[in-house]
Formats: C-alpha cells, sequence, structure tokens
C-alpha cells in the first residue's frame, strides 16, 4: 500500500504518525500528574491549626520559690501547686494550715552539683528527720504528743514533696528548711532547733546555707533573725498577760 504512495505522502503520514504519539504522551502525563505538585491550589493553614513542635515540648519542673510579700500577706509554702502522693501519715501534720509568721532557710548544692534522693535520706536519718506528712520532713517536737513539728523540710523543685519509693531517681539543687509560727515551741526555740540541724545537713551534702532572700547566710543574718525571733516571743507573751495581773 505504501508503494502506491508518494514520497511526499509518506513523508506527510510519518509526521501525522508522530505528532499523535506526542499528544498521547500529553494526555496521559497530565492524568497521572500528583496533587500537591507546583501548580496545584496552596491552602494556608487555620490559626487554630496545632502547631506539633509546641504541644510536644515537656513541661519542665520549676524550684519552689518563695513569694514577694506585701505587709501582713502570709507567704504559701509551695506544697499544693500538684496533686501529693496518697499519704495517711499524720506525723508532721500542724494543727493549723494557717500562720502568722514563717521562717524559712534554703540548703542549696554548690554550683555544678546536685544532690541525690539517697544522699538526702540518709542525711535526713543522721539528724533526725521524719517523713511524714505532705509526703516532706519534719521534725517533732520533743515535748508534744500530737506528732507536730517543730520545722518541716520540702524539695525545693515542684511540687516540693519526697516520694519514698521513687527517692532513688530523685536529683535536686537543694531543700528548703521552714518553721510556721506559732508552733508547738517559742519562736527562739524552733530556731535553735531549725538552724544546728540544718548547718549539719549542709556539711553532709557539701551544700550551702542561704536565708530566705537566697543570700549567703552570714553570722550577722543569724544575729538579726533570732532578735527578730525574740521581739516575736516578747509580744506573745504580752498578749497573754491580762490586765491587773
Amino acid at each position: 500500500m505504501l508503494s502506491t504512495l508518494s514520497d511526499a505522502a509518506i513523508l506527510r503520514l510519518i509526521i501525522l504518525i508522530v505528532f499523535l504519539v506526542i499528544i498521547a504522551f500529553i494526555v496521559i502525563g497530565a492524568r497521572s500528574k500528583p496533587a500537591g505538585r507546583p501548580g496545584a491550589v496552596r491552602v494556608d493553614p487555620a490559626l487554630a491549626d496545632p502547631v506539633e513542635s509546641e504541644a510536644s515540648e515537656p513541661e519542665q519542673e520549676q524550684p519552689v520559690t518563695e513569694p514577694h510579700m506585701q505587709p501582713g500577706q502570709q507567704a504559701s509554702l509551695g506544697l499544693e501547686q500538684k496533686p501529693e502522693p496518697v499519704n495517711t501519715s499524720k506525723i508532721g501534720k500542724r494543727k493549723s494550715e494557717t500562720y502568722e509568721k514563717l521562717v524559712m532557710l534554703y540548703l542549696a548544692a554548690k554550683s555544678g552539683h546536685t544532690i541525690s534522693g539517697a544522699e538526702l535520706v540518709l542525711a535526713a536519718e543522721k539528724v533526725g528527720l521524719i517523713h511524714g506528712h505532705h509526703n516532706i520532713y519534719h521534725r517533732l517536737a520533743d515535748s508534744s504528743s500530737s506528732g507536730e513539728p517543730v520545722f518541716s523540710m520540702a524539695n525545693v523543685i515542684q511540687p516540693g514533696y519526697f516520694e519514698l519509693d521513687r527517692i532513688d531517681t530523685l536529683t535536686t539543687p537543694g531543700v528548703s528548711f521552714f518553721l510556721t509560727l506559732p508552733g508547738p515551741v517559742s519562736a527562739v526555740q524552733a530556731w535553735d532547733s531549725m538552724l544546728p540541724i540544718a548547718e549539719r545537713m549542709a556539711q553532709l551534702l557539701d551544700g550551702v546555707l542561704l536565708d530566705s532572700e537566697r543570700n549567703a547566710l552570714g553570722r550577722q543574718r543569724i544575729l538579726h533573725i533570732k532578735e527578730d525571733l525574740r521581739a516575736y516571743d516578747r509580744e506573745k507573751e504580752r498578749q497573754t498577760i491580762k490586765p491587773g495581773r
């Protein structure tokens, strides 16, 4: 059949076949083109779309800090910010959660170091502290049969308590010692009990004692605190004296 055609007709037939093949490739390629390639319509994310990197960021524990107090304002002990493990112990339970005065000291690990849970438990046992109410440590009054504490020791890392069943995993930059007034003993007696124990624990844990403002606890600061507590005791005694006696 092709032999009957002229050379010009054969050339035109070849050109037509090539053109049809090119058209066929274009059509097939357009059908198989994946969505999302250049040329697709861009859809901007809505404002309500969650940002995955922020949502997956773990929550970091924060140190318990003593808030700046206004005159007459009661400081928070920082023990109620997260639910604590179930503990039915009444050892170290105060008669009242309210108080007139709060005295605090901090024991901080030296720069670049931390205190392990095992070290902390051993030191606490050596100085006579007992784990009890609120899952923190307490020093009980020798003359009190109610189990009320003279002072207590908490973790500076929120939520402040110590879980004994997980104590081996604990590392902390420090602990806080605090006493609330009025208590089972006078303010001066409570201070004279807390300071030596805090100093002994600082020796055992190779730490540094700080005052409530987290400054180094020097001799002058100690004398000032004790004089302030003497004044508190004198005021309490004055309030108990009835007129005419």
